[in-house]
């Protein structure tokens, strides 16, 4: 004979399970989180270069503001091989970027990398990196900015039918101060601006020292001072290496469990609220009391929402589990493939899981008790308020947490069992001790022990002594 427990937690299950929303969400969550993921950074990639054009007064403002974008875009794409090499192969890097800074521009620096790797790791060159710039500097069609607005506005296109993305125009005031115009309809952009800016100023010290008789190449050679910078790990067993892409995945992974924790728990604990609520409009808690406790209701509808989650979470494990898995065996050479075996080989998933348990128990005891108290969706609203507030304050801290884990006030935060299980995901790639592990975990079951003893006492008054918000302030205003 089956236990009224398990009847009570194979109804929930086959009641969520038989909705065909549930397949859908099954289905479509995955790909929309990975659209949230990668279409800004495919979008990113399949944007041409912006034209920018730059009329100046001075010819050279002109040529210094144009040389600088081609500057710009020769670092960018020297900071992307140094990137793949680092994580795809180390050892070809030194002689890579050698021959990188030997040539003379940006397309022959990219094509001499390639050549060095070819020779020293040929494996790597499928997923060697073809970085277009974000910029390109084009001529101008016309010389004044009156006569440049139809293209700017989009109603004309340049000669080979690229759309004017801004313009830069670098005027000289009668005293010869220089004043730097951007035109452009992308309002909230002004890394334009910046960058000119950035060049002028330059120019301007360097007309300051050279009224002070130091020559243009000394002005130069100052201005090109720049330490070298590599970051290292000073923990145990870290090496002496510097730190890659590799290493620096698991803290922006845990970042993103993190919300992917906080979304579900919230998620899965509405569903219960929203079925008790149901179900005691309704009157089906009241048939179902005929059979079986209060208490077997509680832990049934635990048990049998918590198999619908494990049911998600299976799949969606499996799935997001064989992605990661091919992108570090078909991309394990590159930054991407790197960064995915870092998650693969750290625990975070299994923190994942730990931390959606306990989360679940606990907001999950809270929204029944919840539900148990209301008659309907308005009057849970009214109690809403206060949890949902206390459920987003974890969330306040996960950028506070992904810049520095270690911080006292995420150490503190972590130990508030409300808020460990997506603290703990956040903290777990800067290393959790066992001892703070097991006193979290320890915490956390006190936590569920509390928290489920008062739920079940309220769903009882709930359900059986048929206890509501409602009732108590009608009570209240009869007394008075």
């Amino acid at each position: 004979m089956i236990p009224p427990v398990l009847l009570v937690a194979r109804r929930e299950y086959l009641a969520y399970v038989g909705a065909w929303g549930f397949w859908a969400s099954l289905l479509t969550a995955p790909l929309l989180l990975a659209a949230l993921i990668f279409a800004p950074l495919l979008l990113a990639q399949a944007e041409p270069p912006r034209a920018l054009v730059v009329l100046a007064e001075r010819a050279s403002d002109a040529v210094r503001v144009t040389a600088a974008y081609e500057e710009r875009a020769r670092a960018d794409a020297r900071n992307e091989v140094f990137a793949f090499l680092s994580a795809a192969a180390p050892a070809a890097k030194d002689a890579a970027l050698v021959a990188f800074d030997s040539a003379p521009d940006r397309a022959a620096a990219l094509e001499a990398a390639r050549a060095s790797v070819a020779q020293t790791a040929p494996a790597t060159l499928g997923a060697f990196p073809n970085p277009s710039p974000r910029y390109s500097i084009v001529a101008a069609p016309a010389n004044s900015i009156e006569a440049l607005k139809p293209y700017l506005n989009g109603e004309q296109s340049l000669p080979d039918g690229t759309v004017l993305f801004g313009a830069l125009n670098i005027r000289r005031d009668s005293e010869g101060a220089p004043l730097i115009e951007y035109w452009s309809v992308n309002l909230q952009h002004s890394d334009p601006a910046d960058m000119a800016r950035a060049v002028i100023r330059r120019e301007m010290q360097r007309e300051a020292l050279a009224a002070r008789g130091v020559s243009s190449e000394e002005a130069d050679r100052l201005d090109a001072l720049d330490p070298q910078i590599a970051q290292f790990d000073p923990r145990p067993g870290a090496g002496a290496s510097a730190v890659t892409a590799r290493e620096q995945a698991p803290f922006v992974a845990a970042a993103g469990f993190a919300f992917v924790l906080w979304m579900f728990v919230f998620s899965i604990a509405s569903m219960l609220l929203s079925s008790v609520i149901e179900e005691k409009s309704n009157k089906v808690l009241d048939t179902l009391l005929t059979s079986v406790t209060p208490l077997e209701i509680l832990i049934g509808k635990l048990l049998g929402v918590a198999a619908v989650s494990a049911t998600l979470l299976l799949f969606w494990g499996a799935l997001g589990g064989g992605l990661l898995s091919t992108a570090a065996a078909q991309m394990g050479n590159s930054t991407m493939g790197q960064a995915a075996a870092s998650v693969l080989e750290s625990k975070l998933a299994l923190i994942f899981v730990l931390g959606f348990v306990a989360g679940y128990l606990m907001y999950g005891s809270i929204f029944l008790g919840l539900g148990a108290l209301c008659d309907s969706v308005q009057e849970a609203q009214t109690l809403l308020g206060p949890v949902t507030f206390l459920l987003m304050l974890p969330m306040l801290l996960i950028g506070p947490a992904l810049d520095n884990p270690n911080a006292p006030i995420i150490e503190a935060a972590s130990w508030f069992p409300l808020f460990t299980p997506f603290l703990m995901v956040m903290r777990a790639p800067a290393g959790l001790s066992g001892a703070e592990l097991a006193g979290m975990c320890a915490l956390m079951a006190a936590a569920i022990a509390l928290l489920f003893y008062l739920a079940a006492r309220v769903f009882r008054a709930g359900v059986v002594n048929q206890l509501s918000v409602a009732a108590l302030f009608r009570r209240r205003r009869n007394r008075e």
